[in-house]
C-alpha cells in the first residue's frame, strides 16, 4: 500500500520566514497565502476566524506576512505565529497610517539555493522513515497517475503509469546502467519525448551545461528505493520546493512516455513532473519560450534580443559587443532558430534546424581580420550545418578558444549567417556570487489604498537588477494588465525636494513581467512598484513578487505608505527625465512618453495668485483603464501646486478597437471648485495636488 502525504507529516515548520509548508501536500506556500494553500486547497488548522479588532481605538499591528490584525500588545501574530517585526514607527503615527516595516536581507544566489539546507532534508528522511516502516514507497495523491495529472489533451503514447523501476530504457545499451538522478549530465543527454515542451527542454540543456546549476535544482540527489524526490522551481519569482513521487507516464512498451535522459539519469523526468505538478498537468506545459524556462529553473531575469523586430532598427555591433561582453562574464546564452523570412526548405538546406533552440557556447572576434564567430551547440545534434568562412586554418585557431567537438553537436558559425539564421538571443543574469532578495507584495485597488515602498541603501557603486513578477494563476493566460514600478534616490534627510535628485528610473510593461537592470551610485533609494489595472476591481489576484538583484548585499525596508508618496516619485520622475511638455503662461502640463505602456498627465500651475481649473475629456477612447474611473475630469489645482491629473493603462494594447484620445482645456480663475470625481485628500489620494 502506497504511503501518500496526509499520512506522512502533520505538521511542518516553514521553509523560511516566508513559507508555510502544507501538512497535507508539503508545498511550500507564500506566508501571504497562510489559511489556504495553493497547491491542494487545504484549509491551514491554524488559522483563526473573528480576529479583527472590532473596537477602532484599539491600537493593532498587522503582520507583514500574513496581513493579519493584532492586537499592539502581541508579540506574536495570532495567524501565523510570527513574531512581531521590530517596527519603527510611532504607535498612533501606526494606527492611522497602518505603516509597517521589517527588514529582510539579502542573500547570495548560491547561499539560497544550498541544496543541503535543513528543513527540506527534514522532510525528506520524515518521509523515508514512515515509508521504510510500513514497508511500502511513496506515493504523491495531489499528483496521482491519472488522466488528470496528463490534462485535457490526449496522449496516444501513454497507456500506463510505472515506477521508474519497472520502465526499460529507449536504448538496448543502456539496460546495464543503474539508475542515478544525474551523473556527468551533457545537453544532447536529453531526449524531449511526446510532450510539446521544448521551451523547458532547451532552457534545462542550458543549465546542463552548468551540473552546479543543476545541483541547485535538484535536492534529492540519488536514487532511494522509496520514490521520494525534492525539486526546487523558482515559480513566480519565489523558490518552490515540490514533492513528487517517481511514478511517470509510459508507453505500451515500458518506456518513458515524456522527456527523459539517456544512460538512465532521472534528472529530466523529475524536473518536467515537477513543473507539470506545479502547473496542475503535464499538457499545461506545452508551449513556452526559453526565457520563461531560464527563469523557472535559475530565479533569474532574462534579457531578450529579437533580431527580427520590426520596432526599431538594430544595430548589429552593439549585439555582437553585448553577446561578447555576456561570454566573457560566463552567463548562459540561448538562441533559437525560425526566422518568418526564411523558409523551411533553406533552414533544411544548410543543415541548421528549424523552430529550435541551441545553446551559444563562445563567441570570438580575430584582431587581425575583424572577424566574428559564434559557437552553437543543438543540444539534440540534428543540425549538420558547415560554414564557408570557417576554413580549415580558421577552425584550428577557433579551437584553441574552444575545443567542444563536433560530435556533441557544437559547430562554429559565422556572424552574418548567424544573423541570417537565427530570431532570438536569451541571455540569463543568473551569477551564483550576486545577491537576491525576494518579496511578495500586493498592488493596491484603489487610489487613497496605501501602497507597498521598498527602501535601501547602496555604499557603493553596484549592478542592479529589479524584477516585478506577478502572480499568474493559470500558464496559459496571458496577463492583459499594465505594471510598473518607479525608482528614485531620496535624501532621507531633505524636508523639501529629496526625491529624485540624482536617479529617476520609470518602467512599465504590459503583462506579467517588468524588468530593469543597470548601475546604480551610492545613496538611499526608494522603489514603488504600483498599477492601476486592479483600481475599481474585487479581485484577489493581485499579487507580485518583488526580486531585487545585486553585486553588494542590501537591506530592504518595506514598509506601507501614503499613496502621495507615489506622486511625488512619479512627478520627480516624469519632469526630471520621462515628458513631453507644453507650457503656457503661469502653466505647464507634462505628459509621460510613448514608450512607456502607461500614461501619465502632471500639471502645474505656476501662478502664485490664481487657481487653475484644468478640464479633460476622454470620451472616444477604448480599451482604456482610467486612474479616476472616469472618462471626463475637471480639477483646480491651487496656486504654485503640482497635481498629477490621471494615470491610464491599455487593457488590450493590441485590440483592433483601441483608440486614446483626450481633449484638454483650462484657466486661471479667483474661483475654487470642487474636483469631479472628487478626490479624497484627507485620505492621501493618489490625485491629491503637491505643493511644489
Amino acid at each position: 500500500m502506497p504511503c501518500d502525504f496526509h499520512d506522512v507529516y502533520s505538521s511542518f515548520l516553514p521553509v523560511n520566514t516566508y513559507q508555510w509548508s502544507c501538512p497535507k501536500c508539503y508545498f511550500d506556500n507564500p506566508i501571504t497565502n497562510y489559511s489556504t494553500c495553493e497547491m491542494c486547497n487545504y484549509t491551514n488548522p491554524h488559522i483563526h476566524e473573528n480576529l479583527f479588532v472590532s473596537d477602532s481605538s484599539k491600537l493593532i499591528w498587522k503582520c507583514p506576512w500574513c496581513q493579519w490584525k493584532n492586537q499592539a500588545s502581541n508579540a506574536f501574530c495570532e495567524s501565523c505565529f510570527q513574531t512581531k517585526p521590530a517596527l519603527e514607527y510611532n504607535e498612533s503615527d501606526f494606527m492611522n497610517r497602518a505603516l509597517i516595516k521589517l527588514i529582510p536581507r539579502s542573500i547570495t544566489a548560491r547561499d539560497r539555493l544550498d541544496p543541503f539546507e535543513s528543513s527540506p532534508e527534514t522532510k525528506f528522511q520524515e518521509i523515508i522513515t514512515l515509508c521504510k516502516k510500513a514497508k511500502t514507497h511513496f506515493a504523491d495523491d495531489q499528483f496521482i497517475p491519472s488522466s488528470r495529472s496528463l490534462g485535457l489533451r490526449s496522449f496516444d503514447d501513454v497507456v500506463q503509469w510505472l515506477r521508474i523501476s519497472d520502465t526499460l530504457p529507449l536504448y538496448d545499451k543502456a539496460h546495464h546502467i543503474s539508475w542515478s538522478v544525474f551523473s556527468s549530465p551533457h545537453p544532447n543527454d536529453i531526449e524531449q519525448g511526446a510532450l510539446g515542451n521544448c521551451w523547458l527542454m532547451a532552457a534545462l540543456a542550458l543549465i546542463t551545461e552548468r551540473p552546479r546549476m543543476l545541483a541547485h535544482i535538484l535536492l534529492t540527489q540519488t536514487v532511494n528505493n522509496e520514490g521520494v524526490y525534492f525539486v526546487r522551481i523558482c515559480h513566480n519569482g519565489l523558490w518552490k520546493t515540490i514533492i513528487v513521487d517517481d511514478y511517470f507516464p509510459c508507453t505500451s512498451q515500458k518506456c518513458l512516455a515524456f522527456s527523459q535522459a539517456r544512460r538512465r539519469q532521472l534528472f529530466v523526468p523529475l524536473i518536467e513532473k515537477a513543473c507539470a505538478k506545479l502547473y496542475g498537468s503535464y499538457d499545461n506545459l506545452i508551449s513556452g519560450s526559453m526565457l520563461e524556462g531560464l527563469q523557472l529553473l535559475t530565479g533569474a531575469p532574462c534579457d531578450y534580443i529579437d533580431l527580427q523586430s520590426s520596432d526599431e532598427r538594430l544595430d548589429n555591433d552593439i549585439i555582437w559587443a553585448k553577446l561578447v561582453s555576456t561570454y566573457e562574464s560566463n552567463l548562459l546564452i540561448g538562441a533559437s532558430s525560425g526566422r518568418n523570412d526564411v523558409s523551411a526548405e533553406e533552414y533544411s538546406l544548410v543543415g541548421i534546424q528549424n523552430n529550435h533552440a541551441f545553446s551559444i557556447l563562445a563567441a570570438y572576434t580575430f584582431s587581425d581580420c575583424s572577424s566574428r564567430f559564434v559557437l552553437v551547440r543543438d543540444p539534440h545534434a540534428h543540425s549538420n550545418y558547415t560554414d564557408k568562412y570557417v576554413t580549415s586554418t580558421i577552425l584550428d585557431r577557433l579551437r584553441l578558444i574552444n575545443d567542444t567537438p563536433r560530435s556533441s553537436g557544437a559547430f562554429w558559425i559565422s556572424w552574418s549567417i548567424f544573423l541570417r539564421y537565427f530570431s532570438t538571443i536569451t541571455i540569463s543574469t543568473y551569477n551564483e556570487d550576486h545577491f537576491d532578495i525576494r518579496h511578495e507584495g500586493k498592488f493596491t485597488c484603489s487610489s487613497t489604498q496605501h501602497i507597498p515602498s521598498y527602501r535601501f541603501h547602496i555604499s557603493e557603486t553596484s549592478l542592479v537588477s529589479i524584477s516585478l513578477v506577478y502572480h499568474r494563476h493559470d500558464r496559459r493566460t496571458r496577463p492583459c494588465h499594465t505594471q510598473s514600478f518607479v525608482l528614485c534616490d531620496i535624501d532621507e534627510e531633505s524636508s523639501f525636494d529629496g526625491i529624485g535628485k540624482h536617479e529617476n528610473i520609470l518602467k512599465s510593461r504590459q503583462g506579467g513581467f517588468t524588468y530593469w537592470t543597470g548601475s546604480l551610485r551610492p545613496g538611499n533609494y526608494i522603489l514603488i512598484p504600483f498599477s492601476i489595472s486592479f483600481w475599481g476591481e474585487d479581485t484577489k489576484n493581485n499579487d507580485y513578487t518583488l526580486v531585487i538583484h545585486s553585486s553588494i548585499p542590501i537591506d530592504l525596508t518595506i514598509a506601507l505608505e501614503p499613496p502621495t508618496l507615489l506622486v511625488d516619485c512619479l512627478i520627480s520622475a516624469v519632469i526630471k527625465k520621462y515628458h513631453t511638455s507644453t507650457k503656457e503662461k503661469e502653466m505647464t502640463y507634462y505628459i509621460a512618453p510613448k514608450n512607456l505602456a502607461l500614461m501619465l498627465l502632471i500639471v502645474e500651475n505656476r501662478s502664485t495668485n490664481y487657481h487653475l481649473n484644468f478640464d479633460t475629456n476622454m470620451i472616444q477612447s477604448r480599451n482604456i483603464q482610467h486612474s479616476r474611473l472616469s472618462w471626463t475630469t475637471h480639477d483646480c489645482i491651487p496656486p504654485y501646486h503640482r497635481q498629477l491629473i490621471f494615470i491610464t493603462e491599455w487593457t488590450d494594447k493590441f485590440h483592433p478597437m483601441n483608440n486614446f484620445t483626450y481633449n484638454l482645456t483650462y484657466e486661471h480663475s479667483t474661483q475654487i471648485t470642487g474636483a469631479i470625481p472628487e478626490i479624497d485628500s484627507y485620505l492621501d489620494d493618489v490625485h491629491t495636488p503637491r505643493l511644489f
